[in-house]
């Protein structure tokens, strides 16, 4: 007759040991899920670097005996030591605010240069009277001048004359003049009078000298007068020649010729002798002139004496 417990026991039995091997597979399968994750990481880490040792050559600080002897032939200039520099503190020099002045370098202050220049300066002046006889003064000829004027290496004026006369009269006139040494050069014109029933006139001037050396000089001059009515009315020309005999003594001698709207009308001669020294002066002009239509000749002799005592 058969056990009823022995056939229960061995079912029991069997069913343990298959648990057990289930249990010991699932333990294998994560042991082996580690060792393939741990084969990875192994792989994708860094390298570590290799560390080379280098061995380092020897250096030699020893000297030769020759740089020796060579250093020892050497000579070297040692400097004095000043020790008359102020007392120091801390390698500092000390010093007053005297001192630091005294020492600083001063610059002189520069008077900026003053450029002058010459400008017109106006004028006024009163013409035409009798100063030694006021009350026998025509009024017709005394005028009022206003005007400006330059001097320099060109001399300029500009003036403007005012008649007294009813209706009063304005004549304007102007004057450029270049100096250059003993040679000169004067230009001049003249316009009026404007404001009275006469026609104004208008009339120009030039002059001028050259210095010829040894002595001698040159001198011209030329004048042409106008009108609003007629336009040209006359004028004339001159030359002339001065000389010094000594440093008292001269003489001149010039010639004139005289035109009008029809050609010439007159030739001037003249010659003078002048005698200068110590304040005392003594003169001689001679003159003559010719009227070239008519013919008439007319002279002019003179003899001038002066001096300042």
């Amino acid at each position: 007759m058969a056990d009823a417990s022995s056939g229960v026991s061995g079912s029991s039995q069997n069913s343990s040991q298959n648990s057990a091997a289930s249990a010991q597979q699932s333990q294998a399968a994560a042991e082996t899920t580690e060792a393939r994750l741990a084969g990875a990481t192994a792989v994708n880490a860094p390298a570590t670097p290799a560390i080379d040792a280098v061995t380092a050559a020897p250096v030699d600080l020893s000297v030769s005996v020759s740089a020796l002897a060579q250093l020892n032939t050497m000579t070297v200039n040692t400097p004095a030591l000043d020790f008359s520099l102020p007392a120091t503190l801390g390698g500092v020099p000390t010093a007053t605010y005297a001192d630091i002045a005294l020492s600083a370098p001063t610059t002189a202050v520069t008077t900026p240069a003053v450029e002058e220049f010459n400008a017109f300066s106006p004028t006024f002046s009163i013409d035409g009277f009798n100063a030694a006889d006021i009350d026998n003064t025509d009024i017709a000829n005394v005028g009022v001048n206003l005007g400006v004027s330059y001097t320099g290496d060109v001399n300029a004026t500009l003036n403007a004359r005012m008649g007294l006369t009813s209706p009063p009269g304005v004549t304007i006139s102007g004057s450029i003049g270049f100096n250059n040494g003993f040679d000169t050069l004067d230009l001049s014109a003249t316009a009026g009078p404007f404001g009275t029933a006469a026609a104004p006139n208008y009339s120009a001037t030039v002059k001028g000298s050259l210095d010829l050396g040894n002595l001698n000089a040159f001198d011209f001059a030329g004048t042409a007068n106008f009108n609003t009515a007629q336009g040209f009315q006359n004028g004339n020309v001159s030359l002339g020649l001065t000389r010094n005999f000594s440093e008292n003594l001269s003489g001149y001698t010039r010639g004139t010729v005289g035109f009008d709207r029809e050609g010439v009308n007159s030739v001037t001669g003249e010659v003078g002798l002048n005698y200068n020294e110590n304040g005392i002066s003594a003169g001689f002009t001679g003159r003559s002139s010719v009227d070239t239509r008519t013919g008439d000749t007319t002279s002019y002799f003179g003899v001038r004496a002066g001096g300042k005592f």
